[in-house]
C-alpha cells in the first residue's frame, strides 16, 4: 500500500504537468471556436476514447459508479462553465487568482462536511501553496464591487474543491476507468445541452489546427480523470490539492518555453508551492505512524 501511495503521488504530479500544458493548447484553440463548443467537443471525444478502452461494456458500470460519475461530472461542468462566464467581465489574471481559492476551500469543506479539523501542518502548507499561487496572478485587481464575474469565479473555485472531495469520496468504491467514463459523458451531455441555448461568441472555424488541439485536449482530459480516479484511492484529498497547486508552475514553465514572460515573482511563487508540497510530505521520525496520515 505504501508503494502504491508513493506511485499515486508521482502520478498526480504527472497529471498536474499535463493539466498545466492544456492552458496553452486551449488558448490556441480559442481563436477558432467558442469556449462552450470546445468543452463539448473535448469531452465528447474524451468519452469516445474511454468508451473504446472499456470495449463498449457499459453494462459493466455499476449504479454507484454512474452516480459518482454524474455528481463529479456536474462539478467539472460547473467549474468550466462558471470560469468561462467569469472571464467575460474580469481579466484572466484575476480569474487565475480567484480560482486558486480551491486550495483553501478543500480543507474548509472537509471541516464543514466531514468534521475533519485541519492539522497545524495542513494550515501551514495551505498558506504556503496559496501564497505561491497568488504570486502567479494579480490579486490587487480584485475589488468585489459590482463585478459579478469575480463572484461567479469564486463559486467555480468552491465547486472545484467539491469536485476534488467528491472524487476522493467515490474513488475508493469505484473502478477508475468506469468512473472516468461516467464523468466524461456527463460533462459532454451537459455541454451539448448548453449549446442549444448558448449563443457562441465566435463562429467555429473548422481547420486542422482546431482538430489537433481538440484531440490533444481530449486525450489529456481522459487520462487526467482516469489518473486522478486511481490516485485518490491512495492519496488524501488535501495532499492531492497541494500537488494540484503545482499546475501554475508547470503552466508557467511551458509558457516560458513557448516565449511567454516568467519573471522573479513567478519564480518566487514556484518556490513557495514546491516548498508546500515538500513540507506536506515531511514527517518527523518521532511521530507515530498513525499520525503521519492526517494530511
Amino acid at each position: 500500500m505504501k508503494n502504491r501511495a508513493l506511485l499515486a503521488q508521482f502520478l498526480l504530479v504527472f497529471v498536474t504537468l499535463l493539466w498545466g500544458s492544456t492552458f496553452l493548447t486551449l488558448q490556441i484553440a480559442l481563436q477558432w471556436a467558442d469556449p462552450i463548443v470546445i468543452v463539448a467537443l473535448r469531452f465528447i471525444l474524451a468519452s469516445l476514447i474511454v468508451f473504446c478502452l472499456l470495449k463498449g461494456k457499459l453494462s459493466a458500470i455499476t449504479r454507484y459508479e454512474w452516480r459518482g460519475g454524474f455528481f463529479i461530472g456536474c462539478c467539472i461542468f460547473g467549474v468550466y462553465t462558471l470560469q468561462t462566464i467569469g472571464l467575460d467581465s474580469i481579466p484572466s489574471s484575476t480569474s487565475a487568482f480567484l480560482t486558486g481559492l480551491y486550495v483553501a476551500f478543500v480543507p474548509l469543506l472537509q471541516w464543514i462536511v466531514f468534521k475533519n479539523v485541519p492539522q497545524p501542518i495542513t494550515i501551514v502548507t495551505i498558506v504556503l501553496a496559496f501564497a505561491g499561487m497568488t504570486l502567479f496572478a494579480n490579486p490587487f485587481s480584485v475589488s468585489f464591487s459590482g463585478q459579478i464575474g469575480e463572484w461567479v469565479t469564486v463559486l467555480s473555485a468552491l465547486i472545484c474543491a467539491a469536485e476534488i472531495l467528491s472524487i476522493s469520496y467515490f474513488a475508493k468504491g469505484c473502478r477508475p476507468l468506469q468512473l472516468s467514463f461516467a464523468q466524461l459523458i456527463t460533462v459532454a451531455a451537459l455541454a451539448s445541452a448548453t449549446l442549444l441555448w448558448h449563443e457562441p461568441i465566435r463562429p467555429t472555424q473548422w481547420c486542422s489546427g482546431l482538430l489537433i488541439c481538440i484531440t490533444a485536449l481530449a486525450a489529456i482530459v481522459s487520462f487526467v480523470q482516469f489518473g486522478i480516479g486511481w490516485a485518490l484511492k491512495y492519496v488524501s484529498a488535501l495532499r492531492a490539492t497541494l500537488i494540484y497547486a503545482l499546475e501554475p508552475v508547470f503552466a508557467g514553465i511551458i509558457g516560458w518555453l513557448a516565449g511567454e514572460y516568467f519573471g522573479v515573482t513567478e519564480i518566487a511563487g514556484a518556490i513557495l508551492i514546491v516548498l508546500a508540497v515538500l513540507v506536506s510530505a515531511w514527517r518527523p521520525n518521532k511521530r507515530k505512524k498513525t499520525e503521519g496520515t492526517t494530511l
